[in-house]
């Protein structure tokens, strides 16, 4: 994370970009001198708005003609002309250089020009030359040639007739050279280039050089025939009918014909038993993916003082969804992928806490140490939402600027082609232990995949490491599930499990990616009711929402909802004010704090290294964090100082760059050896930055904010609605509640906040829920939870809802002791496939549609949205 604080000294919306400082060198307008001074920071806006814009402005103004007369001129000219004061400057004509004794630079307007060829001062001098006019009336001096057309002057230098000869002599000169060229000077230069790059990479064992600029100069300094070659090349692309970024490609498209030309002249060598094929570089790449392991090797020693985090993950061969046929089905392969990760700044992790307790809690999940610190640290927190909480925490976390709205667009997006993800999605310090084809069902599975690296280390003479020191594996949750359960079977039977004791090392964490991705789709689906209506009010009452759509559509859907949300929520929270009705309470339960906690979790806490907010995660990671604290594990400091580095990006992002450079035929052996080479090769940056094209998905500012305002609208419209139907829903046997504000729909008792949920309902009819309580015109406090009680009462409570804990314990108890019996289960009553994943029924084009029709927004939605706010 940045630790740039500095902000634009115009702290506006208008803000945006880069902030930078006013150095000394920098030229301050005259009309801004006393705004803007140096060493002041001003963002990009308002840099080019104040100093760069400005400055063109006075310089344009600052251009006057240089003719003599030219206000004379000026003073002369009809109404309409004076008008248009200052029209286009022109570098002076050499014919009027003399008479208007001017500089060869000066500029003169075209009205000067005009005016000064019909000044009888100017005409009777003998330095005045007057314009040489084309002759476009007499059509005998207009002559065609081939595809050329001449208008001859009435200064000709040579009659009609020889200008024909000399033209059709040129054109056979022309042609002359261009065989000659086409035979022998473009075959030799080939020929040559093929020399030097065989050269430079197999005998000097030379990289590739795949930027336009140094190759052209790599080949002119090797051989002076090929000076201008690679520039005849790039002529041939009629480079001035193209953009400067066509241009750019086509000569990073150049180099790899060139690369291509050698090869093929290399092929036809290989012919003749002059050189090798290109055979012979696919049996290389192939030594390379058998080499793979050494590299492994390599790696592992080189990094064996640091921490390792661990990747597991499968990886299917499938490239798109089809629907099944008579005809053709699917020949699915499953694989595992292992991938490690290092970080020089962080030693080893010890598998003991200075005090002798290893890492590992010998009562599994400990479901008393989790309700014991939710008592005395979180249960007093649980009356604020989410957004309240978050609001003391800006300082530790990233800001809404526009910049930072587009990555949490697209944080579930692994393409390294998307230009604000490149960073992100960078896989230094990382690597590839293998790629097997083998699914990951059991788990059995799982600590198959593990063997593997376990023989690593056993090979590089590391045993010792595995027996001292843990590896962090940070996998989806079957991953955590099957590997907790291969620890909690070798912790409880040893060697009569049948595991071998290096599992112990591993440390199974849920990935962030995971856990985000999971409850976006888990509260999307939860309130689908909701968004439907959201969706039909942006796309219209005809357009159909998967129960599960993808997660790009989501992710958008909920980042308009919160900020829609965000720019009315003081309104509507001081309309309401303590408001105990059931679907108010539910929308700010969802608005207030699932919503932004569900967008925060991993684009906001986790990556901004916020581990106090971070461990509003799930109850098997909060189990192991509260057992190392209490035994002062340092585990806790480097999750503590490091905690985005416990990341499983990496793998998403290998599986990302694996399946786009694979198809669907290619077989599993290939898969394997493309998976390899991809590890080896993927810290050659050259090529990658050479030949790929980034690709900006980015929303305009504008349209951003305009689609926000226009949820804001919908939110709007719907607290209307909710606020004339206060205490009108309907609880039907604590079950089922109906609600009048969602078109009388009922829904289920988990879409309300967890009083609901509680043996102890909320009583619309008492300002205080507590017992006994015998107060009465003292003010209340409604929790976000939905009881509402005295502040008397709730202080003498420690300020938290018995209610909720009751409730909140138990169900932590039933669910950890129904998880540790799961994890207890001896491997040979194995299950197959812990959890499976569900597809929609929506395909890619239905829902790029849907988002290109939400990107076409009305014009008028700033004045809808001001007019309805203020009513």
């Amino acid at each position: 994370m940045s630790n740039d604080t500095r902000t634009c000294a115009f702290v506006s919306n208008e803000c945006n970009g880069k902030i930078n400082k006013v150095g000394d060198r920098v030229s301050i307008p005259k009309t801004y001198i006393n705004l803007i001074s140096c060493g002041m920071f001003l963002c990009m806006f308002h840099y080019n708005k104040f100093i760069i814009n400005e400055n063109y402005k006075l310089e344009k103004m600052l251009q006057i003609c240089s003719h003599p007369k030219h206000e004379f001129y000026l003073s002369q000219s009809n109404k309409q002309s004076k008008q248009k004061q200052n029209p286009k400057l022109i570098n002076i004509p050499k014919r009027l250089i003399n008479i208007l004794k001017l500089e060869e630079n000066s500029k003169i307007c075209s009205r000067c020009i005009k005016n000064t060829d019909k000044d009888p001062e100017y005409l009777q001098a003998e330095e005045y030359y007057a314009p040489i006019p084309k002759k476009s009336e007499q059509q005998d001096n207009i002559v065609e040639i081939g595809t050329h057309t001449y208008i001859l002057k009435s200064d000709i230098l040579c009659t009609q007739a020889e200008l024909k000869q000399l033209k059709q002599n040129y054109q056979d000169v022309k042609a002359q050279l261009t065989i000659l060229m086409n035979e022998l000077s473009l075959s030799n230069k080939i020929k040559t280039m093929s020399d030097i790059l065989y050269k430079n990479q197999r005998i000097l064992k030379q990289k590739p050089i795949y930027e336009p600029d140094e190759f052209k100069n790599m080949l002119e300094m090797a051989d002076a025939d090929l000076v201008g070659f690679f520039d005849e090349l790039f002529e041939g692309t009629n480079p001035n009918t193209k953009s400067e970024k066509t241009n750019n490609n086509n000569k990073k498209k150049l180099v790899s014909l060139c690369y291509f030309l050698a090869t093929s002249s290399i092929d036809t060598l290989s012919n003749v038993g002059l050189s090798v094929s290109r055979r012979t570089v696919d049996r290389q790449k192939t030594l390379i993916s058998e080499d793979h392991q050494y590299t492994v090797h390599d790696y592992c020693l080189q990094n064996i003082e640091n921490m390792f985090i661990l990747n597991i993950d499968d990886y299917h061969n499938i490239h798109q969804r089809n629907q099944p046929t008579l005809v053709k089905t699917h020949d699915i392969n499953h694989f595992v992928t292992i991938l490690l990760n290092s970080n020089s700044n962080i030693p080893k992790i010890p598998y003991y806490s200075p005090n002798n307790i290893p890492i590992h809690n010998p009562k599994g999940v400990d479901f008393k140490l989790i309700i014991d610190y939710i008592d005395v640290k979180y249960m007093n927190k649980l009356g604020k939402s989410y957004y309240q909480q978050s609001e003391i925490w800006q300082q530790n976390l990233f800001d809404d600027y526009y910049n930072n709205k587009l990555e949490f667009l697209t944080v579930h997006n692994y393409d390294g082609c998307v230009q604000n993800q490149q960073e992100l999605r960078s896989m230094k310090n990382s690597k590839l232990v293998d790629f097997i084809l083998h699914p990951l069902h059991s788990t059995k599975d799982y600590i198959e995949s593990a063997n593997i690296l376990f023989k690593v280390f056993e090979k590089i003479e590391q045993e010792d490491y595995l027996n001292n020191f843990v590896i962090s594996t940070i996998c989806d949750w079957p991953g955590q599930v099957n590997l907790r359960r291969a620890i909690t079977l070798r912790l409880n039977k040893k060697d009569k499990s049948g595991i071998p004791s290096q599992v112990l090392s591993l440390i199974p964490m849920i990935g962030p990616l995971h856990i985000s991705l999971n409850s976006r789709e888990t509260l999307f689906q939860i309130y689908h009711f909701f968004f439907e209506m959201l969706y039909h009010n942006l796309f219209g009452e005809k357009k159909v929402l998967a129960q599960k759509p993808k997660p790009r559509l989501i992710n958008l859907i909920l980042n308009l909802t919160f900020y829609g949300w965000k720019n009315i929520r003081d309104l509507v929270i001081n309309c309401f004010k303590n408001t105990k009705d059931i679907e108010y309470l539910m929308m700010i339960d969802l608005l207030d704090n699932s919503l932004p906690l569900t967008l925060d979790i991993y684009t906001k806490l986790f990556r901004c290294g916020f581990f106090e907010g971070y461990l509003e995660t799930p109850l098997i990671f909060l189990s192991d964090v509260f057992y190392w604290t209490l035994n002062e594990h340092p585990m806790v400091d480097i999750l503590n100082n490091h905690l985005s580095i416990f990341n499983d990006y990496f793998v998403e992002n290998f599986h990302s760059s694996l399946r786009y450079q694979t198809a669907e035929s290619n077989t599993d052996k290939q898969i394997i050896q493309k998976a390899k080479t991809i590890d080896i090769e993927r810290n050659h940056e050259g090529f990658k930055d050479i030949f790929i094209n980034t690709r900006n998905i980015s929303i305009s500012k504008v349209k951003l904010i305009s689609l926000e305002k226009k949820v804001s609208l919908f939110l709007l419209s719907l607290f209307d609605k909710i606020y004339h139907n206060i205490d009108k829903a309907k609880n039907n046997n604590n079950e089922l509640f109906e609600l009048p504000s969602f078109n009388n729909r009922n829904v289920d008792v988990r879409v309300l906040p967890l009083a609901w949920s509680t043996s102890n309902l909320p009583d619309n009819n008492k300002l205080c829920d507590a017992e006994n309580c015998i107060l009465s015109n003292s003010s209340n406090i409604i929790l976000l939870c939905g009881h509402s009680y005295h502040k008397e009462c709730l202080s003498s409570l420690d300020e938290k809802c018995k209610y909720c804990f009751n409730y909140l314990s138990e169900s932590i108890k039933a669910n950890i002791i129904s998880l540790n019996k799961r994890l207890s289960k001896p491997l040979a009553n194995d299950e197959i496939v812990e959890i499976t994943k569900d597809e929609d029924n929506l395909d890619d084009d239905y829902e790029t549609e849907n988002i290109n029709i939400l990107l076409n927004i009305e014009h008028d939605i700033d004045n809808q949205y001001e007019i309805q706010y203020h009513i």
